[in-house]
């Protein structure tokens, strides 16, 4: 693993971790059969309040495959420079993620670019689409994405949102079953009247209004941020996601655990048969009994062998000669680790069932990241 950085478009240097592959790995995975020379570069987004840290198993996964892959800080985490918790504007996050992309493409023009994140960070993954489009990426990975601008799709409101909800939809919020009772104890808590304050008032949009509850002693050793601003809160979420979903024009994957505490996965079920593409090579995965960071584990697995599915069929699609393939829906299924509903679960239940080795301490995190 390699320690590096670049300038972003306004002069703030940001981190990334690069791993790459190692040698014969080392030579790289061609992206298409008429481009030998290319080669597969993932770039990943931490979660809220996290950075890189927490994400080098999977890093050190998708390398050991052949893939090299950089974990990108966001500004003010990890070694990023920046204000911790806060942004200079609501948007900037995306931005950064177009400066990372821009400065791999400069050291190699031909690298095929693979996006994804992990709850907040996939949202940003999202958010970049929606702006950039998906003219400089080859796929984009969604790991449990904290689909939470709009608070209907929030899976478990909190108390701190009953008056925003009511001034949003102009009725209460339903609940469905019981709360699990650490949704609610490590969930972010929304301070209402600095909310209100950042939203009319642009001089307080620098200030936090959102904390993550967490013992500070053991943020400080793991380097996380725990209050949000109004401009980084805001640059995490996504009110218009169905349109920004119906953009992607790439092959693409969702991971979510059944027991996740931010996103339902039910949600993905909808954006999956809805809202990407009915002609997209899509992919969505639901893992019984993990939860919003337990997930992680169970990304270390799937997300190599789906950029692996995504660039052989690209290779295939060029060997076809564009020869038409009355049963390119069976192939397509057996490409994607799940392809609509057909094979729901069963590549990963197969390898059997992950284990955190973080145990307990990762579902107390499980509840927001």
């Amino acid at each position: 693993m390699e320690k590096r950085s670049f300038l972003a478009r306004d002069g703030v240097r940001l981190a990334y971790d690069e791993f790459s592959p190692e040698g014969a790995l080392a030579q790289g995975i061609a992206a298409n059969s008429s481009d030998e020379s290319s080669r597969v570069c993932f770039i990943f987004l931490h979660g809220s309040t996290y950075n890189s840290r927490r994400y080098a198993n999977i890093a050190k996964a998708l390398s050991g495959k052949g893939y090299q892959t950089c974990l990108l800080n966001w500004r003010g985490h990890g070694e990023s420079q920046g204000k911790p918790g806060d942004l200079h504007y609501v948007g900037q996050l995306e931005d950064d993620l177009a400066d990372m992309i821009a400065h791999i493409k400069s050291q190699d023009e031909k690298a095929a670019i693979v996006i994804g994140g992990h709850s907040a960070g996939a949202v940003v993954c999202l958010r970049y689409i929606d702006k950039y489009s998906c003219d400089e990426i080859k796929a984009v990975a969604f790991v449990s994405p904290a689909i939470n601008g709009p608070l209907e799709t929030v899976r478990y409101p909190q108390p701190s949102s009953a008056l925003q909800y009511k001034l949003t939809y102009f009725r209460q919020a339903k609940v469905h079953g019981p709360v699990p009772e650490a949704a609610l104890q490590y969930a972010p808590i929304l301070n209402m009247k600095a909310f209100w304050l950042a939203k009319l008032i642009p001089g307080f949009r620098h200030k936090p209004i959102l904390s993550f509850p967490a013992s500070e002693r053991m943020a400080k050793l793991e380097g996380r941020v725990l209050d949000y601003s109004y401009n980084l809160m805001l640059s995490c979420d996504i009110n218009d996601y169905p349109n920004a979903f119906n953009r992607i024009k790439v092959p693409t994957l969702m991971l979510v655990g059944e027991e996740d505490e931010v996103i339902h996965p039910s949600l993905l079920d909808t954006v999956f048969h809805w809202h990407l593409g009915p002609d997209l090579t899509k992919s969505l995965i639901k893992v019984p009994k993990l939860n919003h960071i337990r997930i992680l584990p169970a990304a270390c697995q799937v997300l190599p062998n789906w950029i692996a599915s995504i660039f052989e069929m690209a290779v295939s699609n060029d060997q076809a000669d564009d020869q038409s393939d009355e049963s390119g829906l069976d192939d397509q299924a057996k490409v994607s680790l799940i392809s609509a509903e057909k094979q729901d679960k069963a590549a990963f239940v197969k390898s059997g069932p992950v284990k955190s080795e973080a145990g307990k301490s990762e579902a107390e995190q499980g509840a927001q990241a």
